[in-house]
């Protein structure tokens, strides 16, 4: 008598093998035929602020094999755990997503951002050394890393898998880049439109933003890389780039905004400047002024120290807008009664602002301009704090 094992046993031991073979699979990419052929899409900033700079991804198309698919480092998770603390501390993972190319496409199409896609001058060993790398990353085990703006995002990943493809023998051209730029002088030209946004940038990111690039931190923004790759060269002299091209062919409509005065921080802090001098005329009004006025500036140096002392982001590190925007300014939102020592902290700060505002143009950070109404006041308010402080407040 012969046993014959039933058809779903059969199924369950398939699936166990191949559950057991997968990770195996997954390091051996297919072969690329002759007509494959790899591409860097360069997508243009959006609207909204993760966007702001632009994106990359690599394209892998080979008609032979039926393959078209976007390799996308700039994906996360909402639904990761602890996702919005992550965030905060600098230990938000981010992903390489693969998928088809038509919907990379379609998204960036519908929100209306251009892309140019730049076709790489490459050999069928430098081809399938970059697709096996690109593959290998995109392993379970290696597709997550921690996301850092300036040294590990969606634009440096790929210029490290370029470089892998060509055994790390690529000389990158950066002549094309800002020479002498700072990381956040790069920036700049991304915020034009979005003077807020520049101004809390400005804010949170400390002093080595404001050491020089070097030709590899050029290529942190993805239209770095784009003009970078652009004018790289091969040992023999042919450009890196074979070809290039803009998705879609027709430009979108542009929808211009009219600004007005408030739009524009230097403009809204010195409006506050004027509020804080003119509530100085009636006792009422400046305690009243007082006390918004400490509390959210104190809140704001309780968020820069924290991006400084509790959190991995680099780029927030050793920030001297902290001394004008002391996270001990909340001492006066809780502290009524006036005190000596109250008094003595009040000409303390207008001091330490009054000496950041003197030596401005020479610290080592480029401070925020729009900030210097808010240090002016703050020098004002700590030598014109009236007696009796937050005493019988009435509200």
């Amino acid at each position: 008598m012969v046993l014959v094992p039933s058809r779903s046993l059969l199924i369950a031991c398939a699936l166990v093998w191949m559950a057991a073979l997968s990770p195996v699979w997954g390091q051996f990419a297919p072969i690329l035929s002759d007509s494959a052929r790899l591409s860097l899409i360069t997508v243009a900033p959006g609207d909204e602020l993760y966007s702001t700079f632009g994106h990359s991804a690599i394209r892998v198309k080979d008609p032979v094999n039926l393959i078209d698919q976007c390799y996308d480092y700039g994906t996360f998770d909402f639904d990761q755990p602890n996702f919005y603390v992550n965030f905060c501390r600098g230990k938000l993972l981010y992903t390489l997503d693969v998928g088809p190319y038509r919907y990379f496409e379609r998204a960036n199409l519908r929100d209306q951002r251009l892309m140019r896609e730049q076709v790489f001058r490459l050999d069928s060993a430098q081809r399938q050394q970059m697709f096996e790398a690109l593959e290998y990353n995109y392993l379970p085990q290696n597709r997550a890393y921690k996301y850092d703006f300036f040294y590990d995002n969606c634009a440096t990943r790929i210029r490290d898998i370029l470089r892998a493809g060509f055994q790390y023998r690529l000389n990158l051209d950066s002549s094309s880049a800002k020479q002498g730029a700072s990381m956040r002088q790069l920036l700049r030209p991304y915020l034009r439109d979005k003077p807020w946004t520049q101004f809390g940038i400005d804010l949170i990111l400390g002093l080595p933003t404001d050491r020089k690039a070097t030709p590899d931190d050029y290529m942190f923004l993805p239209d770095n890389v784009h003009d970078v790759l652009a004018a790289t060269r091969l040992e023999d002299g042919k450009l890196l780039v074979s070809a290039e091209h803009r998705l879609p062919n027709v430009p979108f409509p542009e929808i211009k905004t009219e600004p007005w005065a408030l739009s524009d921080p230097l403009w809204a802090m010195g409006l506050l400047l004027v509020i804080g001098l003119l509530s100085m005329a009636n006792p009422r009004t400046e305690r009243i002024f007082d006390l918004l006025f400490w509390f959210a500036l104190g809140l704001a140096g309780c968020i820069i120290a924290f991006l400084w002392f509790a959190t991995d982001h680099q780029a927030t590190k050793t920030n001297l807008n902290l001394f004008w925007a002391l996270p001990t300014h909340l001492l006066v939102f809780w502290r009524r009664a006036r005190t000596g020592w109250l008094d003595l902290y009040f000409i303390a700060a207008a001091i330490l602002a009054g000496l950041v505002l003197l030596f401005w143009k020479w610290l080592p950070q480029e401070l925020p301009t729009a900030a210097i109404p808010v240090v002016i006041l703050v020098i004002v308010r700590g030598l014109w704090h009236r007696r009796g402080g937050f005493e019988n407040v009435r509200m």
